[in-house]
């Protein structure tokens, strides 16, 4: 069994290690290009169709295809080669975007952002396929760690640039610094080590992912934390435009994201994180952010200390790097990408569905109470689980 309880190395060991530092260097220049081209894309739409329902399209364009990827298609996952599956998804992400870079009008830009959603969702669960394939354990937890400070920062800078280029210089040239992203992300990829290429049999139904985590308690346990939390995961952004006016809204929106960067940047190095014990710490004190975000709005209190309590609960969805870090460790290496894209199936369903159900709750009774619901939700899931009473097993031998 792998001692989780010795301390994460530094963030330096990761840019010694041969396929960490090409996954980190890909995944920042793949973020922020990323974030750059959603931003174009809304624009477009909004620009094009004097609209809201323009972005709004934008987004839910995102959702079906990816959820489709992570499902009905999970099983091609693990089939080809993980360093040629990473590549063929960023030259395939350059393809999708200059669509709407050669033609820019609503339909190519929500087409393209179905599409390229569904390819989001095949590189994540591949890039922790790999991650777990080729990364020791004791790196993984950083890996994951920076890796979510690169999605997180680059979600701030990229939408903020994205926004300034497409409106001083239009939404071509915008589009086409994702185009460039894509591009240098496949170069980056390209260069991984080759490795053995495993033994993974014939390619499995699209429920065996499922399958998988519903056969080990441990993983069981922590995959309905997880579903948990992102339930609310949107929650701090909706509420924010109801709950501060002037120039707090764009920081009570931005608190969450930032919170979850700096708790991620921070906690990625220490080992407690990647112990089931420390994530179910985490998640929670993600509750009682929710519970504490509750009351200062029953309270009517100051929009700086509502700031602060959505960065609190960023940084308590932080805890979400530890459990990829245990799917990592306890799920077959051979499967890795199918399960990984089963916790993605069920994110996307469940934040969906938990934003509705929590905006319906605020509009019917109001955000104080929208908060308070999020956190009971999640406490209560974090005392049915519990999964850091069970033993956990050993981390599947080296091939």
């Amino acid at each position: 069994m792998t001692d989780t309880a010795t301390p994460a190395p530094g963030y330096r060991a990761l840019f010694r290690h041969p396929v960490a530092a090409r996954l980190l260097v890909a995944r920042g220049v793949s973020e922020l290009g990323d974030f750059v081209g959603l931003a174009a894309l809304l624009l477009l739409a909004y620009d094009q169709t004097d609209s809201v329902l323009g972005p709004a399209a934008v987004y839910a364009a995102r959702t079906v295809p990816a959820l489709l990827v992570a499902t009905v298609f999970s099983g091609w996952l693990d089939v080809p080669a993980r360093r040629t599956m990473l590549v063929g998804l960023s030259l395939a992400g350059a393809v999708l975007i200059a669509v709407p870079a050669a033609a820019p009008r609503p339909v190519p830009a929500i087409v393209a952002a179905g599409l390229l959603g569904a390819v989001r969702a095949a590189y994540a669960s591949v890039h922790v396929a790999i991650t777990a394939e080729a990364v020791e354990a004791p790196l993984r937890l950083p890996l994951f760690g920076l890796s979510a400070f690169a999605n997180q920062s680059g979600q701030v800078v990229g939408l903020l640039a994205g926004a300034g280029v497409t409106v001083a210089l239009g939404p071509r040239v915008a589009l086409v610094i994702d185009l460039v992203s894509f591009l240098l992300a496949a170069v980056v990829l390209a260069g991984l080590p080759v490795r053995r290429q495993e033994r993974r049999g014939p390619r499995p139904p699209a429920t065996a992912g499922i399958r998988i985590i519903a056969a080990n308690p441990v993983l069981r346990g922590v995959a309905l934390l997880t579903l948990a939390t992102v339930l609310s995961g949107g929650l701090p952004e909706t509420l924010a435009p109801d709950l501060a006016a002037g120039g707090w809204r764009p920081v009570v929106l931005a608190a969450s994201s930032f919170g979850g960067a700096v708790f991620v940047l921070v906690v990625g190095r220490r080992g407690w994180l990647a112990r089931v014990t420390g994530q179910v710490v985490a998640a929670s004190a993600l509750g009682a952010a929710l519970l504490l975000a509750g009351l200062l709005v029953a309270l009517d209190a100051p929009a700086w200390a509502l700031a602060v309590a959505n960065a609190l609960v960023g940084a308590g969805g932080g805890w979400l790097i530890g459990a990829q870090a245990t799917f990592a460790r306890l799920a077959p290496r051979e499967r890795m990408g199918q399960v990984e894209a089963t916790i993605v199936a069920g994110n996307i369903v469940l934040s969906g569905v938990g934003i509705f159900l929590l905006g319906g709750v605020a509009v019917l009774l109001g955000p104080a109470v929208a908060y308070l619901v999020a956190g009971v939700v999640l406490l209560a899931v974090v005392l049915a689980a519990r999964p850091d009473r069970l033993p956990e097993p050993a981390e599947p031998a080296e091939p």
